[in-house]
């Protein structure tokens, strides 16, 4: 029978609670990332010449962030040893700073590898048989997308350590659960809605909205000045709203001047898509010369405004997929303030996979969607 040292596994739990409540806190408030806590329980094995014996059982907990193509993992394990030939050695506190690759694909189950380094803290340590010391490890798992953001994993890996006379290395296997710290964020700060109060839905403003009538003679395009002074006068025909269009032919007629217009008076539209890879929010470089054209645009036309939707397939958790398309939103809105736009002219929508622009039922729809 295994005899645990119970005081010091209360005391280890509450080490490993306090560093990962000040990780949780420090970011709660990264609003455009979603970031992971997990846990997990599992079996280790720390003497492997003749064979693998995985009776020292542990558990552990870690914090990741998933903004990145390789994702950030930072790990607390604790390890009782019960199967070590010198009953001084009780138990291994580790904690371990790690890189997370996740192959994605349009099913539930994901694998992915990992590899990072740390240090071992070895409770009753022998001098030149069993010590503390720094270790690299890497390893495989696979992870199954569950509702809400949830996911269970598996995952296996070996521990090398590095230097000293220690048990050299160690193999585990760890069975865990995570789930997503943005999920809670925005449940936490959703306001409760009164009943008999009145919502008011802001409708964005329409860049551009055309009316089809008989068409006239088109007029060039007019560069609006950039200055901050009263609208100057364009033509010495009626125009009243001065953009440079007479009022005979200007189907907008009361379009700012500060604005981009086409030859029947009314804003210019520019839209700008931008596909990303599956289950991410990181966008290709390939779009940045899209998005810089697009800034210029804004820029030359102050007055203008912009909405930012944001779009997923239907594969995975709805739940999961507003919160990643409000995130590809939000990172099409931090180059554009980069850039030097306003933060007041964007609005930001996340739609999920509510409003599809292909069929769900194959990949290249979902491609597109």
């Amino acid at each position: 029978m295994i005899k645990f040292n119970y005081c010091l596994v209360e005391y280890i739990i509450m080490k490993i609670k306090v560093l990962f409540i000040i990780l949780v806190f420090n970011f709660l408030d990264a609003r455009t990332i979603e970031n992971e806590l997990g846990i997990n329980m599992g079996m280790t094995s720390i003497n492997n010449e003749k064979s693998s014996r995985f009776n020292n059982y542990g558990m552990g907990i870690n914090y990741q962030l998933d903004k990145y193509i390789v994702m950030p993992r930072f790990d607390l394990d604790y390890v009782k040893i019960s199967d070590f030939s010198d009953n001084r050695v009780d138990s291994l506190f580790k904690g371990s700073i790690n890189g997370v690759y996740e192959f994605e694909n349009r099913t539930n189950v994901n694998p992915y590898i990992m590899g990072g380094f740390g240090y071992e803290k070895v409770s009753g340590e022998i001098d030149n048989t069993f010590e503390s010391h720094p270790f690299v490890q890497g390893g495989m798992g696979l992870r199954y997308k569950l509702k809400k953001g949830y996911k269970a994993q598996v995952e296996g890996k070996m521990l090398q350590i590095i230097g000293g006379n220690d048990e050299n290395n160690e193999l585990i296997l760890n069975f865990g659960m995570s789930f997503p710290i943005r999920y809670i964020v925005l449940h936490k700060k959703r306001k409760k809605i009164v009943p008999g109060t009145k919502v008011i839905i802001k409708q964005p403003i329409i860049i551009n909205r055309r009316v089809v009538t008989p068409t006239p003679t088109p007029q060039p395009v007019i560069q609006k000045s950039f200055d901050n002074q009263e609208c100057p006068i364009k033509i010495s025909l009626p125009d009243r709203d001065r953009d440079g269009i007479e009022d005979r032919f200007d189907q907008c007629p009361n379009t700012p001047c500060d604005f981009l217009v086409d030859g029947y008076g009314c804003p210019v539209k520019m839209t700008l898509r931008i596909n990303f890879v599956v289950n991410s929010a990181v966008i290709d470089n390939s779009y940045m010369p899209r998005i810089d054209n697009f800034a210029r645009f804004l820029l030359r036309n102050r007055g203008s405004r912009v909405v930012i939707e944001g779009h997923t397939d239907s594969s995975g958790d709805s739940t999961h997929n507003l919160i990643l398309s409000e995130n590809r939103a939000r990172a099409v809105a931090s180059r554009l303030f980069q850039l030097g736009v306003s933060p007041s002219r964007i609005t930001v929508i996340g739609k999920g996979e509510t409003m599809p622009i292909a069929s769900n039922s194959t990949k290249d729809g979902k491609r597109l969607n």
